[in-house]
């Protein structure tokens, strides 16, 4: 397996953990009352377990197991890990924004923050497409 291809997956089940820790924090919150727990929590969970997890994981797997892409195709190495750069840290710094947002609600910098990263991540995915496209047609002479 490529070292690209476990940084996804290892950054995907680390997601994982944060997202189910965060998960039981507002469950402790809410059915024990050990804590507090405000609404961007569970946008912050969400896309810890589906962009973190479930998307970059889904990446690594498709990194891994497409076909090389053809000689001269337009698909480019750099920007398989570009992307992976730049959606981990986007969604580390949305779900930190998300959880800070719960203490700060007025706080417009943190609303603008979000939207920002979430442009980022938006942004990345189709990047990562695109670029992975080449790759579905492979050495096939189709």
């Amino acid at each position: 397996m490529p070292p690209l291809v476990r940084r996804y997956l290892r950054t995907a089940l680390g997601a994982l953990v944060l997202g189910v820790l965060t998960g039981l924090h507002m469950s402790s919150a809410k059915y024990l009352g050990a804590g507090t727990t405000h609404w961007p929590y569970v946008v912050a969970h969400t896309h810890l377990l589906l962009i973190g997890f479930f998307l970059l994981g889904t990446m690594g797997i498709a990194l891994w197991k497409l076909p090389a892409a053809r000689s001269g195709s337009s698909h480019r190495t750099w920007i398989d890990s570009a992307a992976y750069w730049l959606i981990t840290f986007s969604t580390l710094t949305r779900f930190t924004l998300e959880v800070s947002l719960g203490y700060a609600p007025a706080n417009r910098l943190y609303q603008l923050g979000i939207f920002a990263t979430s442009c980022v991540q938006t942004m990345t995915i189709v990047l990562f497409v695109a670029n992975c496209l080449p790759r579905i047609h492979g050495g096939d002479s189709d």
